[in-house]
Formats: structure tokens, sequence, C-alpha cells
């Protein structure tokens, strides 16, 4: 095998250089996750989201997350609220629970000539959380959703199907990591980023 590659060096050249090209990517790919820290910050996020037309609205006001019941929305939409924590590799679902005396007889009603009422709902699991909502942590990662394939996307983007699913991740400096996929949760254009946990 060795006299016939040298014999033959263009053939020899011909599939080395694939394999070295392969082997320099793999390389240069995982420089990021070997140089660059991991997210320190845990990250809430919503799915399912409709800012202009859910009756459950989530916001960040002087860094505590509050979730508003709005009676007179134009559907009953209700987002999910997720909270990630890097450290341990988890997603969990944040409970959004409405007191059973809160009238929603008027849920999916559009009323022009009504006010429209808001509540706002405790959510236990979020007590104590100050958040930052701001589009970078103080780590410096930045939430964002990507089709699938955001590592690698030259070899994957070879072999995968048309159809494309997106992701959630979290980039800094060309470390991307994935958050899962709890729950067969739909990634798309209604995933809301909400904040970093910053303390609790």
């Amino acid at each position: 095998m060795k006299s016939f590659f040298r014999e033959n060096p263009t053939i020899a050249f011909g599939l080395g250089l694939p394999l070295l090209l392969v082997v320099a990517f793999l390389l240069i790919s995982g420089i990021p996750a070997l140089v660059v820290a991991p997210p320190e910050h845990d990250v809430l996020y919503a799915t399912e989201y409709y800012n202009n037309s859910s009756d459950v609205q989530i916001s960040v006001v002087n860094q505590k997350v509050q979730v508003a019941y709005q009676g007179n929305a134009r559907n009953n939409r209700r987002p999910r609220l997720w909270r990630y924590s890097p450290k341990t590799g988890a997603v969990r679902e944040i409970a959004i629970l409405f007191p059973l005396d809160l009238d929603l007889s008027e849920r999916g009603a559009v009323k022009s000539n009504k006010v429209s009422k808001i509540t706002q709902i405790d959510v236990p699991d979020l007590d104590g959380l100050i958040v930052d909502s701001s589009s970078i942590a103080p780590d410096g990662y930045e939430f964002s959703t990507v089709r699938n394939g955001y590592s690698g996307g030259v070899f994957l983007g070879l072999f995968n199907s048309s159809r494309y699913r997106k992701e959630v991740v979290l980039t800094k400096n060309g470390r991307s990591v994935r958050l899962p996929n709890a729950n067969n949760t739909v990634y798309s254009y209604n995933t809301h980023f909400i904040g970093w946990v910053v303390s609790q």
C-alpha cells in the first residue's frame, strides 16, 4: 500500500487533502469550546409567545419578571415559560398559575368600548430572582434562535434534509451552547427572550 502511494503521489494527495481539511476544520471549530468559558447565568425565555395577541404578557420591570393577564386580549394564546441552567444543562418549565377567583369570562373577547382589565399574576418560581433583560449577558453570551445545524454547518448542511428545525443557542466568540428541546418544544419566531438570572 505504501509503495502504491509512493508511485502515485497524485492519488495520495487527492485522498489525503480532504482528510486533512476535515481534521483542520474540526480542530478550528473546537477551539472556541476550549478557550471560551461556559455560560454562568441561567436564562429565562418563553415559547408560543405572541406578543400582540396573547392574553398573557411577560416583561421585566426593575429587574423583576412580571406576568400579567389581560382579559380582553384577542384570543387565549398562552405562552410557556422556561428556565435553562447552563451549570446542570437542564431546562424546566415554570408554571404560570391563575388565581381561582380570576374572572376569565371576558377571555377571547374584543370590546372596543371597554377598557381591558390587567391582572398581575404571581409566579412563585420567579420570587426573589434578579433578572437582567439586556440582550447580552454579563458574561458576554447572547440568546438566539438558529436553524438546526448551528455547529459545523458546512458538513451538516450537506446531509440535512430540506426540512429545517430551529434551535435555541447561547453564543459567545464562536462558542455555541444548545439548549435542550424539552418536551419537544417548538423553537420559532414565537420564542421570546426574557432575561438572564443574575441573582436569586
